[in-house]
C-alpha cells in the first residue's frame, strides 16, 4: 500500500508540474492567474479547494522558481526550500520523501536543464549553524499557510534569534528555519535564499 500511495503522490507531483498554469482547474476557476499566483477569490466549493490544495500550491511554487531561470541551466539550490515543504507536509502520507527530489531531477532533465552544482551562499556558517542575527531573502519564499498567503518577498527580513542547525539539507543545500518580520510567521529558506543585512539594505 505504501509503495502504492508514493507512485500515485510522485505521479500527481509530476503531472502538475508538467501542466501549463492555464490548463489547470485552479486556473480555469480562477483561484490563480496565468503566472501561478493566487488570486483574491475565496475558496467556498469543494471543488475549489480540491483545485488548490496545499500540494499544488508547492509545485505551483517550484514551477514559479523554474520560469524565473534564464536559459537552461539552474541551481539546484534554488529549488531546496520548496522541496523541504514538500517533503515536510506529506512525510507522514509517503514512505519515500525523497521521491520529490527525484521527481525534480527527472522533470528537469526532461525540459534539457543544465544543473549547476555550485553552491552559492552568501551568509557564513559557523560549523554548520546558521548565525543568530537578521538576514535579507535572496528571493520570494512560499509556506504552507494555505488560508493567509503569507508568502515572504525577495527583500524581505527574516530572523534567526540563535545559532541553529539546519532542519534538513536538500539538493546538498542546508535548510533553515527563520522568523518572516513582517508576518512573525516561521518560514524555511535555504542558505542560498538569505543573504547577511547589511548598511545598504537599510537605505
Amino acid at each position: 500500500m505504501g509503495r502504492a500511495i508514493d507512485l500515485f503522490v510522485t505521479y500527481r507531483f509530476v503531472k502538475l508540474l508538467t501542466t501549463p498554469f492555464e490548463k489547470t482547474d485552479a486556473f480555469k476557476m480562477g483561484i490563480i492567474d496565468k503566472d501561478g499566483f493566487r488570486t483574491k477569490k475565496i475558496l467556498y466549493k469543494q471543488t475549489e479547494q480540491n483545485a488548490y490544495t496545499v500540494l499544488h500550491k508547492l509545485v505551483f511554487n517550484i514551477k514559479r522558481i523554474f520560469a524565473k531561470v534564464p536559459g537552461l541551466r539552474t541551481r539546484l539550490g534554488t529549488y531546496a526550500a520548496a522541496l523541504f515543504l514538500l517533503k515536510d507536509t506529506f512525510k507522514e502520507h509517503v514512505e519515500d520523501p525523497d521521491m520529490f527530489e527525484k521527481g525534480l531531477m527527472e522533470y528537469l532533465k526532461q525540459q534539457g536543464v543544465e544543473f549547476d552544482d555550485t553552491i552559492v551562499e552568501e551568509v557564513t556558517l559557523d560549523n554548520g549553524k546558521l548565525s543568530k542575527g537578521i538576514y535579507v531573502l535572496t528571493q520570494d519564499v512560499v509556506t504552507t499557510e494555505a488560508e493567509n498567503e503569507i508568502d515572504a518577498l525577495e527583500g524581505d527580513e527574516v530572523e534567526v534569534f540563535e545559532d541553529s542547525p539546519p532542519e534538513d539539507t536538500i539538493l546538498g543545500v542546508d535548510v533553515f528555519g527563520v522568523v518572516h518580520k513582517k508576518t512573525k510567521q516561521k518560514i524555511y529558506v535555504s542558505s542560498e535564499d538569505i543573504k547577511e543585512l547589511d548598511i545598504g539594505d537599510l537605505l
